[in-house]
C-alpha cells in the first residue's frame, strides 16, 4: 500500500544565500559550543532515513551515500526536507554557511521517501534493514504515519537490542497525538519547542513524548546550495540526534582511555539523557514536554569536569581529606546545576508546604505578641485620682 507513511507537515518559513557563517537561535540559546570542547561527534555514524542524498557544499565532507529503497532513478534529495535535517545534524564548521550540532559526525542517506515526501511501510522496513547491518550508531526518522506496522517495530526492536537508538519525530498534529514509529516504546519521541520557550502548537502531545529540542523557525541547509528556516517536529528530531551523537562520541573517547563505556545500551543511554535533563512545564513527565529539555552545559560544563575530578579523587587513596573536601564540595556544585528548572509560572508543588509553615509561625508569632501587650503581669499604672496632686496645689495656695 502507498502513502502509509509521509513527512510530518512542516513549514518553509523563508529561504535564504548566506556569505558568513550564522549560528541558528537554537545552537547558541542550547549551549552546543560547551559540547565542542569536548565531542563534536567525532566517530559517529548516524543513518537519516528521508527523502534522498542532500548535495549540499556545506555537506560533503559529513554525508554519505547509503541506498535508496524508493524504486525512484533518482537518489538525490530534491524535496530539501533531508538536506536541511542532515544540516541540523552535520553541517561544517568552516566559516561560511551555518553550522550543525554535531559538526564532525557523519551521517549516511537512506531513502526511503519520494521525491514528494511520501512513501511506504515496506519502503522504511527495507532502509532499516539496511541500519540493522551497517553499523551505524543512530538512526534519525523525521517521518511518521497513522497506523502501527508490527514488520517496522520488529527491527526497531532488532535496533534497540543492538544498542543503536532510533530518534523520531513525535509528529505535528498538536493535540492529535505522537505518530508511528515514535509511539514506540524502543524509539526516542521528540516534540519541538521555539526560541521563546515555548511548546510549539504543532507539535504532537502524548505521553509517548520523551524530549522536546528546537523545532521553530530552525537556520540549516536547503536545496540548490541555499539555507532556509523550517518549523517541525522533523527539525527537534535531528537537533536531539547531534545531541546524542556528541555524548556518544564522548563516551567512544573515553573507552579508549578507560576500556569502559556505561553508554552502550539505549537504556543506558536514555539514563545519561535524563542525568542531565531540564524539567519544563509541569512537575516531572508531560505530554507536551516529555522530560523536559537537554542541559547540554551541565552535560559537557561544570557537571562533567566536577565527575571528572570526583572520579580522579577516588581511584587516588593517597589523598588527604582536603582533597576529599575540594571534591566533594565540586560534586554538590554540580548537582545543583543539574537540578530540574520550573517554567510557565508553575511552582514545583513540593515548595507549597514550607509556605504554609512559614505563614504558621508569622500568625503564631503575632499572638505571642499580642498576648505579652495584654497580659497581667505588665505594670500599667493607675492615673491619679485627680488632675493636680495635693502637694503641688498647697505650693499654689501658699503663694
Amino acid at each position: 500500500m502507498k502513502d502509509e507513511v509521509n513527512l510530518p507537515d512542516f513549514q518553509v518559513e523563508e529561504t535564504l544565500q548566506t556569505l558568513s557563517q550564522t549560528a541558528d537561535w537554537s545552537i547558541n540559546q542550547m549551549n552546543i559550543p560547551v559540547a565542542w570542547r569536548e565531542s563534536q561527534g567525532e566517530g559517529i555514524k548516524i543513518a537519516v532515513l528521508d527523502t534522498g542524498h542532500p548535495t549540499h557544499s556545506e555537506l560533503v565532507e559529513n554525508c554519505l551515500y547509503g541506498i535508496s529503497t524508493t524504486g525512484e532513478d533518482n537518489f538525490l534529495d530534491v524535496n530539501g526536507h533531508q538536506t536541511h535535517c542532515t544540516g541540523i545534524i552535520c553541517a561544517s564548521n568552516n566559516n561560511t554557511g551555518t553550522v550543525g550540532v554535531a559538526p564532525k559526525a557523519q551521517c549516511i542517506s537512506v531513502k526511503v521517501l519520494s521525491d514528494s515526501g511520501s512513501g511506504s511501510w515496506d519502503s522504511v522496513a527495507r532502509g532499516l534493514d539496511y541500519c540493522l547491518d551497517s553499523g551505524v550508531d543512530i538512526v534519525s526518522m523525521s517521518l511518521g504515519g497513522s497506523r502501527p506496522s508490527p514488520m517496522i517495530e520488529a527491527q526497531i526492536k532488532g535496533l534497540y537490542e543492538l544498542g543503536i537508538p532510533v530518534i523520531c519525530a513525535a509528529g505535528n498534529s498538536g493535540q492529535g497525538g505522537v505518530n508511528w514509529p515514535a509511539a514506540y516504546d524502543e524509539t526516542i519521541a521528540v516534540g519541538a519547542f521555539d526560541k521563546y520557550g515555548k511548546v510549539a502548537s504543532f507539535s504532537s502531545r502524548g505521553d509517548k513524548v520523551e524530549w522536546a529540542a528546537p523545532g521553530v523557525d530552525i537556520l540549516s541547509t536547503y536545496t540548490s546550495n541555499r539555507y532556509a528556516r523550517l518549523s517541525g517536529t522533523s527539525m527537534a528530531c535531528p537537533f536531539m540526534v547531534g545531541i546524542v551523537a556528541l555524548m556518544l562520541s564522548k563516551h567512544k573517547k573515553q573507552e579508549q582511555d578507560t576500556g569502559m563505556n556505561d553508554c552502550s545500551t539505549v537504556e543506558q543511554i536514555r539514563e545519561h539523557l535524563l542525568k542531565y535533563t531540564m524539567d519544563k512545564g509541569r512537575l516531572g513527565k508531560d505530554n507536551s514536554w516529555g522530560y523536559g529539555v537537554i542541559d547540554v552545559k551541565g552535560m559537557f560544563g561544570s557537571s562533567s569536569n566536577s565527575s571528572k575530578s570526583s572520579s580522579s579523587s577516588s581511584s587516588s587513596s593517597s589523598q588527604s581529606s582536603s582533597s576529599q573536601s575540594s571534591s566533594s564540595s565540586s560534586s554538590s556544585a554540580s548537582s545543583q546545576s543539574s537540578k530540574p528548572e520550573f517554567h510557565d509560572g508553575q511552582a514545583p508543588i513540593g515548595l507549597l508546604p514550607w509556605g504554609f509553615l512559614g505563614l504558621l509561625i508569622a500568625i503564631l508569632l503575632t499572638m505571642f505578641v499580642i498576648s505579652k501587650c495584654t497580659d497581667n503581669d505588665v505594670d500599667i499604672q493607675e492615673p491619679p485620682q485627680s488632675f493636680w496632686d495635693e502637694k503641688y496645689q498647697n505650693d499654689i495656695n501658699n503663694k
